[in-house]
């Protein structure tokens, strides 16, 4: 069955005049004017078409090669462990054991799952989460992107603490973390959530997805 991806549509509303409004032949709208109406309408970072068709691509191809996944089990079995708690608009993270030296868009490292007893060992998947080892550039984003800027927003977290059970408490110092037991990293890779399998209202990458429960 052939998988349909809703695109983001990107309207740009121009509000032009009546021509019952428009002023007189004699006295034009200078041009200076019409440039602050045209720049007034432009918001955000832009994004072609040319790009937005490849972001599309991309994530059709993660949808087919995590399609499997809808089954955790499979995702155990393929070395995809629980990690931290279950987070009200993201889920439950099932990261891979084994460390990705490279993105790879068929391979997230991160699964993000629901509760949900009606489906196959009690999961339901709804999103991927990818890593990224990037310098910083001047907007506080990655220099290098997989998926433009003007849809994804990456981010990072400091001082976590992954516990022998594989639980992640808050507020642990790197010490009082190694003396648990504890594997401590001050700061983590660039990461991104991709809700490509429940839709999130507030976007496709976006951090949270309220529709998770």
């Amino acid at each position: 069955m052939k998988v349909i991806i809703n695109a983001l549509t990107c309207l740009v509303a121009l509000g032009l005049p009546s021509f019952a409004q428009q002023a007189p032949a004699a006295q034009p709208r200078p041009d200076s004017d019409m440039a602050e109406m045209h720049h007034a309408h432009q918001g955000g970072l832009s994004i072609s078409y040319a790009d937005l068709k490849d972001t599309v691509t991309r994530l059709e191809r993660a949808r087919q090669a995590t399609q499997k996944y809808h089954d955790v089990r499979v995702a155990e079995a393929d070395g995809y462990r629980q990690i931290g708690p279950d987070v009200p608009g993201m889920g439950v993270h099932f990261v891979l054991a084994t460390q990705q030296d490279h993105f790879d868009v068929e391979k997230p490292p991160i699964l993000l799952y629901e509760k949900d007893p009606s489906r196959a060992g009690g999961y339901s998947l709804v999103g991927v989460s990818y890593l990224l080892a990037a310098p910083e550039g001047p907007d506080g984003q990655p220099l290098t992107s997989p998926f433009p800027k003007a849809l994804a927003v990456w981010h990072r977290h400091k001082d976590i603490c992954v516990l022998p059970d594989r639980t992640t408490p808050t507020g642990l110092t790197e010490d009082r973390c190694h003396q648990l037991g504890g594997r401590f990293t001050t700061e983590t890779q660039w990461m991104v959530h991709a809700w490509i399998w429940k839709d999130s209202p507030l976007g496709v990458f976006s951090p949270t997805n309220p529709a998770v429960l």
